[in-house]
């Protein structure tokens, strides 16, 4: 089968997938709608596209943390002048104090994922082709947060399913750090693990809940 890899690293990620107003939170590994996302950029695919979720819905995901990094919390303000910042229902805040907002922002520090997509070999040719010349720079969650390495989209066909990707696929330049024991995400609708990250409607913000499982992954070992 065609596999499409490539490779995010960089000082700060986050991949928001519970975030609620002013706490803007982090998964420990890549979602979904955040992939789907960095592709559809790289595409040129404005945010709220509805092609967002055919994407989704086309390709199979499995990620390994090769680094999986350390959480930090950054402690955010934005001010603004009075009357200028707005509430959730549209109204302009009325004093100084109302409008201060604060925000607490979760980002995963130092941390390098390998990413493994399925789907049709021209879908794949294309997410490729775009990786490499991509229309919006790919980022790592937030567009605050840039990858340090390229992302070295590779196609391969030297592996019968994406199991065998993640246990087996190794960079040519090693990653820094690599854990030596790696935990791997992989879609499975049969998994015992939910997540809700699968893009339903871009332009609404609207998820669906999808099934994962998990293994780890070891030099010399099958993924089970």
């Amino acid at each position: 089968m065609t596999i499409l890899v490539f490779r995010l690293e960089g000082v700060l990620q986050s991949w928001g997938e519970r975030s609620r107003w002013d706490h803007r939170d982090s998964a420990d590994m890549p979602t979904k709608s955040g992939i789907v996302g960095l592709l559809g950029g790289a595409l040129g695919y404005p945010r709220g596209d509805k092609r967002l979720a055919k994407l989704s819905e086309s390709l199979t995901l499995a990620v390994r943390a090769d680094r999986p990094g350390t959480m930090m919390t950054d402690y955010h303000t934005v001010q603004g002048q009075e009357e200028k910042i707005r509430n959730a229902e549209g109204k302009p805040r009325s004093s100084f104090a109302s409008n201060t907002i604060v925000s607490h922002r979760e980002y995963l520090q130092d941390a390098c994922f390998t990413v493994f997509l399925a789907g049709e070999t021209d879908l794949l040719q294309r997410c490729a082709a775009a990786l490499t010349a991509p229309i919006w720079s790919p980022c790592l969650g937030r567009r605050s947060c840039p990858p340090t390495e390229p992302v070295q989209p590779t196609l391969t066909v030297a592996y019968v399913s994406l199991d065998d990707a993640v246990q087996g696929f190794r960079w040519q330049k090693p990653v820094r750090r690599q854990a030596k024991q790696m935990m791997a995400q992989i879609e499975d609708p049969l998994g015992d693990h939910e997540r809700v990250d699968t893009t339903l409607c871009a332009y609404r913000y609207e998820f669906a809940r999808r099934r994962v499982r998990f293994c780890t992954v070891k030099e010399g070992e099958t993924c089970t």
